[in-house]
Order: structure tokens, then C-alpha cells, then sequence
């Protein structure tokens, strides 16, 4: 948590700091589960979830950053092309795993297996990205 000054409130000034000091660790999640699985980074493109950055794989799945206990969780969650169906409103539908952040290279590739991703071919992902629908 971020204060502005201690001793001193001042709740607009806290409200706001404490909101980017939330927002950075979603950040600090993402690039720690990248950095643990770069082959993560060829497979998925940035993407706004919400009001938040998430990882998208394309028509695929969505790595969304969520807020459990006071810590950021990666929540894999299936892609989803007709929200009409009203069983899909169920979150317990769409959601994969509640939190991906601490699996192994090979526990996150069986999870994966789940929304058929398979990241142990690289050549079949566009290495330049495309980011463009991310807007931070």
C-alpha cells in the first residue's frame, strides 16, 4: 500500500495511490509468469480484461490477472464466442484453473492441453506480436 504521507489523510491523493499500487502488482504478476514461461509471451497477445491487462491466446483462452486474499492470481479461463448461452455465466464454466502464476513449465503445459494451446511449438506463433488492442 501506498500513503502519500504518513500522519497526514488525505483520501482522494491515498484512494488513488493505493488503486496504481494495485495495478502494479497485477503488472509485476504478468512479467513474473513471462519471465517464468516466456513461450508463454510468442503464444498470447496483451489484452485489455476489464479495466485490467490480461494475456489472450487467441480464440483459445484469456490469462486473467484476479484479486484472492490480498495477492494477484492468473486465472486461465476459456475463450468464450457466445455469451448467450446462459450456462456460461457460470464462471465455474469458462474458468480453467484459478490460478496458473506457481504451476511448473509442465504442470502449465497439461493445464494448457485443456483449451488446446500448446506452447512446445514456437514456430507456430507470430514472434513480432500483436498488441495493438492493448492499451495501458
Amino acid at each position: 500500500m501506498i500513503l502519500a504521507h504518513e500522519g497526514k489523510r488525505r483520501p482522494g491523493l491515498d484512494q488513488k495511490l493505493n488503486a496504481l499500487g494495485r495495478r502494479m502488482d497485477i503488472l509485476k504478476a504478468l512479467a513474473a509468469f513471462l519471465k517464468k514461461h516466456p513461450a508463454v509471451a510468442l503464444a498470447t497477445y496483451m489484452w485489455q480484461l476489464g479495466n485490467k491487462p490480461g494475456l489472450y491466446f487467441p480464440e483459445k483462452a484469456f490469462i486473467r490477472p484476479v484479486r484472492t486474499d490480498g495477492k494477484v492470481a492468473l486465472r486461465l479461463e476459456k475463450y468464450v464466442e457466445d455469451w448467450a448461452d446462459q450456462e456460461m455465466w457460470n464462471r465455474e464454466k469458462w474458468t480453467v484453473c484459478d490460478d496458473i502464476s506457481p504451476l511448473s513449465r509442465k504442470e502449465l503445459a497439461e493445464v494448457l492441453k485443456k483449451v488446446k494451446v500448446d506452447l512446445s511449438n514456437p514456430d507456430a506463433y507470430d514472434e513480432e506480436g500483436d498488441d495493438e488492442n492493448f492499451a495501458p
